[in-house]
C-alpha cells in the first residue's frame, strides 16, 4: 500500500510537471564544442566581489539578496543567492540548492525554521535559467537548464558549480566560517559535484539525481528530453559519454565520508533507485536514509527529513 501511494503521488507530480514542456526540438551536439566546454570545467573560481541588497530584518536576522558576476558564461546572468544572516560568534552557513524547474520555497519551507532555531545563516542559490535568471522567452521556469542541447546543459552545470564554489570561497577564505550544503534533486546532483571539488564542512544531498543520461532514458521525468535525443538518433551510451564530466558517481568527494548524508526514496519515479544506489556505492557507502516514499517524499515526509538532516548537521557541529 505504501509503495502504491508513493507511486500515485509521484505520477501525479509528473503529470503536473509535464503540462509544460519544450515544444521545439532542443537537440544540439558538437564534439569539438564539448571539448572546449570541458577545458577547466572545475577550475577554482576567484573570490567574488559581492553586492548585498538588504530587504528586511527581524528576530535578529537580516534578509536580502547577494549577487556577483558569474565567472562562467552560462545563462549570461549574475549569480544570485537569497540570504538570511545573523551575527553570531561562531557562524555556520548553509547553502541550499533547489531542484530543476523548482522554486526556492520548497527547501526554504522545510529547513528555514530549523536553521533559524540553530542560529545558522542561510543562503538559497538560484540555479541558472531559473526564476530571475530565466530568459524572457522561457515558456516556464528552468526550461533551458536541462535539455537535449548538450552544450548548453554542460555550461549550465559548469556555471552552477562555479557560482556556488565562489560563495564558498568567500565564506571560508575571507570570513573563516563553516559551510554546509543542502541540495535537492537536480540541486543534489550539483551539490555532489561541488563536494568533489570544494572542501565544505558537510553535505546533505536529498533525492539527488546522478547519471542524467540514465535518468533521461529510463525515468518518466526526462521523457520530452529523451524524445529530442531519440528523434535525432542520439542514444543513452552517447549521452552518457558526452556528460560523464557531470556524473558524480564517476569521481569521489574530497570531503570526509562521515560529513556526507544521502537521502533517497525507495519508490522514486523522478530519479530511479538503481542510479541513486550507484552513487552511494561509488562514494563508499556514506550515511544514508532510504525512506518508503517517492520523490514526493520531500513534501509528504518533510518533518522527518528536516529532523534527520538537522540532527546530522548538529552532529557535525559537535
Amino acid at each position: 500500500m505504501i509503495e502504491l501511494m508513493a507511486k500515485i503521488a509521484d505520477r501525479y507530480g509528473l503529470y503536473d510537471l509535464h503540462k509544460n514542456y519544450t515544444k521545439k526540438d532542443q537537440f544540439y551536439y558538437d564534439k569539438s564544442e564539448i571539448s572546449k566546454v570541458n577545458i577547466d570545467f572545475y577550475a577554482r573560481p576567484d573570490i567574488p566581489e559581492l553586492k548585498f541588497e538588504k530587504s528586511d530584518s527581524s528576530d535578529n536576522y537580516e534578509y536580502g539578496t547577494i549577487s556577483f558576476s558569474s565567472q562562467v558564461d552560462g545563462d549570461g546572468k549574475d549569480a544570485v543567492f537569497y540570504y538570511a544572516t545573523k551575527n553570531t560568534k561562531k557562524p555556520v552557513n548553509i547553502i541550499m540548492i533547489h531542484g530543476w524547474r523548482s522554486k526556492l520555497n520548497k527547501l526554504d519551507n522545510i529547513f528555514k525554521e530549523g536553521i533559524m532555531q540553530e542560529g545558522f545563516n542561510a543562503y538559497s542559490y538560484v540555479l541558472p535559467y531559473h526564476l530571475e535568471r530565466a530568459p524572457q522567452e522561457s515558456a516556464y521556469n528552468g526550461e533551458y537548464f536541462l535539455t537535449a542541447n548538450t552544450i548548453r546543459t554542460l555550461n549550465a552545470f559548469k556555471q552552477a558549480v562555479s557560482d556556488i564554489r565562489a560563495l564558498i570561497r568567500y565564506i571560508k577564505d575571507i570570513k573563516k566560517e563553516t559551510v554546509y550544503i543542502i541540495g535537492l534533486s537536480l540541486g543534489g546532483l550539483v551539490s555532489n559535484l561541488v563536494c568533489e571539488h570544494e572542501d565544505v564542512d558537510a553535505l546533505a544531498s536529498l533525492f539527488y539525481a546522478n547519471d542524467l543520461a540514465y535518468t533521461i532514458f529510463h525515468a518518466t521525468s526526462g521523457k520530452y528530453i529523451k524524445r529530442d535525443f531519440v528523434n535525432n538518433k542520439f542514444y543513452e551510451e552517447q549521452l552518457s559519454d558526452c556528460w560523464k564530466i557531470i556524473n558524480p558517481s564517476l569521481s569521489k568527494p574530497i570531503i570526509d565520508k562521515n560529513k556526507i548524508l544521502l537521502v533517497s526514496g525507495r519508490y522514486d519515479e523522478y530519479v530511479l533507485p538503481p542510479d541513486t544506489n550507484k552513487l552511494w556505492e561509488a562514494w563508499g557507502r556514506p550515511q544514508r536514509y532510504v525512506y518508503d516514499c517517492g520523490h514526493s517524499g520531500i513534501v509528504l515526509l518533510k518533518k522527518k527529513i528536516r529532523d534527520n538532516t538537522m540532527k546530522f548537521l548538529r552532529g557535525i557541529e559537535g
